[in-house]
C-alpha cells in the first residue's frame, strides 16, 4: 500500500480498532465479573471505540470519494458511489420512515452489481475472477437480506419474505469461504514456521468453540456477523488461511491483504453505513478497477493473470 493514497492505510487500522475494541472486546465484557476496576476499563474502551468509529467513518467517506473522482469515468459508478455518501448524512434528505434504509441497500446492491460486471469484463483470470465473485456475492446477499425487512416496513406489509434467512445463510457460505477461494488463488509460499504461527487464532477459535460454543456464536454474531451455523472446521480453515494471505499479501505490498482486513473488520451483513462502506472499499480493491487508478511498477503481481508467473507491469494487466 505504499503507493497508495495514505488514506487507504488509515481507515483499516481505524475499522481494526473500531471492530476489536467496539464490537468484539466491549461486547465480551458481559461474560465479565463487574468489578469497578472493570466498570472503569470498559468505559474507556467505550470511549476509544466511539472516537475509532468516528475517525473511521470519517476516512471511509474521504475515500470512496476519492474512489468516485479516480473513476469519473464510469459516470453510474461514481454517482452511486456518491449518492451513497450523501444518503448516509442523515440531515441533508428528508425521506418517509423506512425508505431511507431501502434505498441504501438498493445503492449498495446497484454498486456490487457494477464492480461485479466490471470484475467479469476486464479481469483475465478466470481462477482471480471467480474467487473475488465469492465475497462480491457475499456482501450483494447480505444487503439483500437487510433490503427485504426494509421494503416490507416501507410498504407495510404484514411480513418479510421468508426467503430472507436462506439469503443470510448463503451468505455466510460464501463469507466462510472467501479466505479459503482467495488463498487457493493466491497460493503463499511462505516458510512453514509462518504457516505454523497463522494457525495460532484458529486453534484458539476450536478450542473457544469446542468449550463453549454457545458463547462462541454470540460473539461471532456481534463482533463479525457470521453465526457459525456451518461446521466449525470450514471458520478454523477459513482463518487460518485467511492469516496466512494477510501476512503474505503485506509482506509484498500487495492489496488482496489489506482488503481481506478490511472485510473483517466490516463484518458480514453490517447494519451501520461506515461497515457497508468499508466493505465496499474491500471490493473496490480486489476488483480490476484500482489498476487503472494507482501508478505504480508492481503494483499487483500476477495473481490476477497466473499465480506462477512473475510480478507483471500495469500496462500488461489492462490489455
Amino acid at each position: 500500500m505504499k503507493h497508495w493514497p495514505l488514506f487507504f492505510r488509515w481507515p483499516t487500522i481505524a475499522a481494526l480498532l473500531e471492530w476489536l475494541i467496539g464490537r468484539t472486546l466491549t461486547r465480551a465484557a458481559i461474560y465479565m465479573p463487574k468489578t469497578p476496576l472493570m466498570i472503569g476499563a470498559y468505559q474507556a474502551l467505550g470511549a476509544i471505540a466511539q472516537v475509532a468509529f468516528t475517525l473511521t467513518s470519517l476516512l471511509a467517506l474521504l475515500t470512496l470519494l476519492w474512489i468516485a473522482w479516480k473513476g469519473r469515468r464510469n459516470i453510474i459508478f461514481s454517482l452511486l458511489l456518491i449518492g451513497s455518501v450523501l444518503l448516509s448524512l442523515a440531515f441533508i434528505f428528508t425521506l418517509p420512515e423506512g425508505w431511507r434504509l431501502v434505498i441504501d441497500r438498493l445503492a449498495i446492491l446497484a454498486i456490487v452489481t457494477v464492480l461485479l460486471g466490471r470484475l467479469w469484463r476486464v479481469g483475465s483470470d478466470r481462477r482471480w475472477q471467480i474467487a473475488v465473485t465469492i465475497p462480491m456475492l457475499a456482501v450483494w446477499l447480505g444487503a439483500m437480506y437487510q433490503l427485504l425487512p426494509a421494503l416490507a416496513q416501507a410498504l407495510q406489509l404484514p411480513a418479510a419474505p421468508a426467503v430472507g434467512q436462506t439469503l443470510f445463510n448463503a451468505g455466510e457460505i460464501l463469507a466462510a469461504l472467501t479466505p479459503i477461494a482467495l488463498w487457493l488463488v493466491w497460493r503463499p509460499h511462505e516458510p512453514k514456521r509462518v504457516y505454523a504461527l497463522a494457525a495460532i487464532p484458529a486453534i484458539l477459535f476450536s478450542i473457544m468453540h469446542l468449550a463453549a460454543p454457545a458463547m462462541t456464536s454470540i460473539l461471532s454474531i456481534w463482533s463479525i456477523g457470521l453465526t457459525l451455523y456451518l461446521p466449525w472446521p470450514i471458520y478454523a480453515l477459513s482463518l487460518w488461511l485467511g492469516t496466512i494471505v494477510v501476512v503474505s499479501a503485506l509482506k509484498h505490498d500487495q492489496p488482496i491483504g489489506w482488503a481481506l482486513l478490511l472485510l473483517l473488520a466490516a463484518g458480514y451483513a453490517p447494519q451501520a453505513s461506515t461497515q457497508v462502506f468499508i466493505s465496499i472499499i474491500a471490493l473496490w480493491m480486489l476488483s480490476p478497477e484500482p489498476l487503472r487508478y494507482v501508478a505504480a511498477d508492481n503494483y499487483i503481481t500476477a495473481a490476477l493473470t497466473s499465480v506462477n508467473k512473475p510480478s507483471v507491469k500495469i500496462g500488461s494487466l489492462l490489455t
